[in-house]
């Protein structure tokens, strides 16, 4: 089975050696590869026609492309993701793991892998969608299930009351999280689902108190044969490499990621996009660019397109029409800045865009992905 944040040194010199070979060859896939990735190609420190690569260029090239910044970089992390999973095979436990501890994620992606990976704790899905729909200051639960209901629920055969009744389990789980547990591990990522869910939680820690620990698993990169996009698609080991980088978080951190949520909350979308293009320092490392991002996703200039549909129009106006499944795949992997956005999370943008009007459905199959998509 190949994993593609798994990697193995002797492929990888393989696929240098190849490299090399066939840039000397003047295949043009190889020549593109140095050019997009060598810095002394990149920053124009050699033209292309007077660069004599060697194996080490053509290694730095391969490191660069699986998000290493050197070989030795690559070298170091793979044997450190090997060593890793030997030990969760020896040692059935992550040794340095508190006791009376709970670990947060936005999602059930990662509670199998947390137990794989040797992690012992209780596990607690908060996965309500913050960066869309109406939210409050005050967490209304009725609100948010209505919403999610409407949205989502009809492809999910949720109904409002079975969704209601799992956010308010979650949320009372969270209220009640400090006082039962001394340590809390949050693991989110970069991207603006689980930003604006993490200043929630971090809001909900400022107003009604902290554990006695709290901490963050975070990044907004991890290398891999293709594109980083969340903690969902790395292995047991990869999640082991994450815990080891895990950052404390403070009362201070708290009381910022609630002045972030009150500008968020704010109903005058001028609020927030003022609120952030003046943030000038952030405790959080990710947040401001997924709060930039966040902003092009909810426009204050008229009749300027939130990005996503922007995006999709795009595609549309080169091949049209498309299948949603391949728009869906396009677009994450290829055209948005910021990957943030679930499956069902695009089949409602895409049918918010057909009752304005901008798309419409050539056909409707059961399956939405197969759904033929076209310019109106």
């Amino acid at each position: 089975m190949n994993i593609p944040f798994r990697l193995n040194l002797e492929q990888q010199k393989k696929r240098a050696k190849e490299l090399l070979k066939s840039f000397k060859s003047d295949q043009a896939e190889a020549v593109a590869r140095f050019a997009q990735q060598h810095p002394k190609l990149v920053y124009q420190e050699l033209q292309l026609v007077d660069f004599v690569p060697t194996l080490a260029d053509a290694q730095l090239v391969v490191a660069r492309e699986l998000g290493c910044k050197t070989w030795v970089q690559l070298r170091n992390h793979i044997a450190l993701m090997e060593s890793l999973r030997g030990k969760i095979s020896r040692v059935k436990v992550v040794q340095d793991e508190p006791s009376s501890c709970l670990h947060i994620r936005c999602g059930s992606d990662i509670e199998q892998s947390i137990i794989a990976a040797g992690f012992k704790g209780s596990f607690l899905e908060f996965s309500d969608p913050m960066c869309v729909g109406p939210v409050d200051y005050e967490y209304d639960c009725e609100r948010r299930a209505r919403f999610l209901a409407e949205s989502y629920g009809g492809k999910l055969n949720r109904g409002f009351s079975e969704i209601l009744t799992g956010l308010t389990k979650a949320y009372t789980a969270l209220r009640e999280s400090a006082a039962k547990f001394d340590n809390i591990v949050l693991w989110f990522e970069h991207d603006t689902y689980d930003q604006f869910i993490l200043i929630f939680l971090l809001s909900q820690y400022h107003r009604y108190g902290l554990p006695k620990y709290l901490w963050l698993v975070t990044t907004n990169t991890f290398p891999g044969s293709v594109r980083f996009q969340g903690l969902g698609q790395l292995p047991p080991e990869g999640l082991r490499v994450l815990w080891q980088g895990r950052q404390l978080i403070t009362a201070h951190h708290c009381q910022e990621a609630d002045q972030h949520w009150q500008a968020f909350a704010n109903p005058n979308r001028e609020v927030f996009h003022q609120y952030v293009h003046t943030l000038s320092t952030c405790l959080l490392p990710y947040f401001k660019t997924a709060a930039l991002r966040q902003t092009q996703e909810q426009p204050i200039q008229p009749n300027e397109l939130p990005l996503t549909q922007q995006i999709t129009i795009d595609l549309l106006s080169t091949t049209t029409p498309q299948r949603a499944g391949w728009l869906f795949r396009t677009l994450t992997e290829q055209k948005e800045p910021l990957p943030f956005l679930g499956d069902l999370m695009y089949w409602h943008i895409l049918q918010q865009m057909r009752e304005k009007g901008l798309i419409r459905f050539v056909d409707e199959p059961e399956h939405w992905p197969d759904t033929l998509v076209a310019l109106s």
